[in-house]
């Protein structure tokens, strides 16, 4: 491509997760306004969305299978077939629980490459660049295979908050529906996966685009993550984020429809009353004047959230092996040892009893698709909760005096950047780094071992903390919001995928087959670990005064 006289054409791939979706969505916009072409590789379910925010649809093709997307759900392991399984080194007697997302990432790039790489190579223009969801060792490949820059694009505070025992890497990379994968795309494309990556970890190179911002980053921390990819570029961009770029309220868990934020209309507009229905679950439409109503009423608004995986996809799983472990006496049960619909019942009750009988309280509750199983052996819901499948949080977050979430990267970074303060009460993953961090900056309570400290008493003294002027928790958030919006946001991103373009095409490309090994050679005499990092520059940890409710964070364990 002459940059000279054409626009790069942008390929991006990713998973039907509402969490990885959308801070794509308004960077796919804002590259199109540029006049960039857009090609999108993702599940069917996601192709309004991803068409509404301006990019060409394409799906993720198998060999046998009509699945279009990457393997996450239940759902979607079910579309497969024995031989493709097989294939990819599944035996039969296989559990789901075993070979199921993410440990199917590998074999998944396997099936899904050479149709992959047909379906690229006959786009016009040729793609110029790859920006991907990292977890995708598919995107990492066709990268190699057609010598073009990748770009990841990181929705958590960076990869420190995967930090897994060696022997933990060991044991996933010597499974053989991995290993055989692995030496499968080394014999075809001459790509080991796992010489500057991992499990979930395949970033790029050339840059990686993470949606925080320095205070709240996690920089590469294990003994793997420093040898195979710590000298790869790591750059914050904050939210991104645009309420005029439709996007996903919740992508479901793979068996309907997913349900899309596409914002209110005049015949949706019914009376107050009907369209707050409080008291009860309902599927109507979420009112935002419903909302301004109840605050020029004089009540405070309060939105509760925990995400879309457990009240989704993991709703009759129990919970990722790698969730929070809050140290309980032996014989009780641990977080792993409870399902998505468990969990999510007992933070629901404990919030029904602790909040319900304030009628100066309006208590929004995002349930997911589930919420109407969810009610079930709990307490009547009280008169002063609304509870929906889903909400359109970024235009209800401005409408909010408090937010008691799961602490997911996007719901804490759009929340931080009105300067709103969190209670956290976190389930697995970077969730737990990311209520810790949000902690100790003092913009917000963390529940850190929800089983062991969340109560009645402890949910309410939280809520009260942070709505509260005089605990500090909103002047803190308020700075990290001052931080969010210095970080750049959509045109960062976008400013830092075009400029990855123009520094290739100054390059002279290697050849496909030999490009992974001619990318250290290149990088080496110019640009060390400290370069590499110098938009970076991680928080000190300094504990400014937040709270985390009986136990000890990550950084004071370190």
């Amino acid at each position: 491509m002459n940059s000279a006289t054409s626009k790069p054409h942008v390929v991006f791939m990713n998973m039907a997760a509402t969490g990885h979706m959308n801070p794509t969505l308004p960077v796919v916009s804002e590259l199109t306004a540029r006049g960039c072409k857009v090609t999108y590789f993702v599940e069917d379910t996601m192709r309004a969305v991803v068409e509404a925010a301006g990019a060409t649809w394409r799906s993720f093709r198998y060999p046998e299978s009509d699945f279009t997307g990457i393997l996450r759900n239940p759902s979607d392991f079910a579309r497969l077939t024995a031989a493709e399984l097989l294939a990819a080194g599944v035996p039969e007697d296989a559990k789901l629980s075993e070979y199921g997302f993410p440990f199917s990432l590998v074999y998944n790039a396997q099936l899904v490459l050479p149709k992959l790489l047909e379906d690229l190579r006959s786009l016009d223009p040729p793609p110029a660049v790859i920006v991907y969801e990292p977890f995708l060792a598919c995107a990492r490949v066709a990268a190699h295979v057609l010598a073009v820059p990748c770009v990841s694009l990181y929705t958590m505070p960076g990869p420190g908050v995967f930090v897994a025992a060696e022997k933990m890497i060991v044991n996933v990379e010597s499974r053989p529906w991995v290993k055989q994968p692995q030496q499968w795309i080394i014999r075809e494309y001459g790509f080991d996966l796992f010489e500057q990556g991992a499990l979930m970890e395949f970033y790029s190179p050339f840059q990686n685009l993470v949606t925080t911002i320095d205070t709240l980053y996690a920089p590469p921390a294990s003994k793997h993550q420093l040898e195979r990819f710590g000298h790869f570029p790591f750059k914050c961009v904050g939210a991104l984020v645009d309420t005029h770029v439709k996007r996903i309220e919740n992508a479901g868990d793979g068996t309907g429809a997913p349900s899309l934020s596409l914002g209110e209309t005049s015949a949706q507009q019914q009376s107050l009353t009907e369209s707050l229905q409080a008291g009860e679950f309902s599927t109507a439409q979420l009112s935002l004047d419903g909302i301004r109503h109840a605050r020029s009423s004089g009540k405070r608004v309060v939105l509760i959230s925990l995400g879309t995986v457990a009240t989704g996809r993991m709703w009759n799983e129990t919970l990722p092996a790698w969730s929070n472990d809050d140290d309980r006496d032996a014989g009780t049960r641990r977080m792993w040892e409870y399902t998505g619909k468990e969990f999510c019942q007992f933070v629901y009750q404990q919030c029904f009893e602790a909040f319900g009988s304030d009628p100066n309280l309006l208590v929004v509750v995002a349930m997911g698709s589930n919420g109407q199983e969810a009610l079930e052996d709990l307490p009547p819901v009280p008169p002063n909760f609304v509870l929906r499948p889903a909400v359109p949080q970024l235009e209800l977050l401005p409408l909010l005096d408090g937010f008691i979430t799961h602490g997911g990267a996007n719901s804490t970074h759009e929340a931080l950047a009105l300067g709103i303060p969190l209670v956290i009460v976190p389930v697995f993953g970077d969730q737990i780094y990311i209520a810790d961090k949000v902690a100790h900056c003092g913009a917000g309570v963390s529940f850190r071992y929800p089983l062991r400290t969340l109560s009645v008493a402890s949910i309410r003294s939280a809520l009260d903390a942070t709505l509260q002027a005089e605990t500090g928790h909103r002047d803190a958030a308020q700075q990290l919001a001052g931080q969010l919006a210095s970080a750049g946001g959509i045109a960062a991103a976008v400013d830092s995928i075009l400029e990855v373009v123009r520094s290739h095409e100054d390059t002279d490309k290697p050849s496909p087959r030999t490009f992974g090994e001619a990318l250290p050679n290149l990088l080496a005499p110019s640009v060390g670990r400290n370069q590499v990092r110098r938009n970076i520059k991680p928080s000190n940890g300094a504990d400014t005064g937040g709270i985390i409710v009986e136990g000890q964070s990550q950084h004071d364990a370190k």
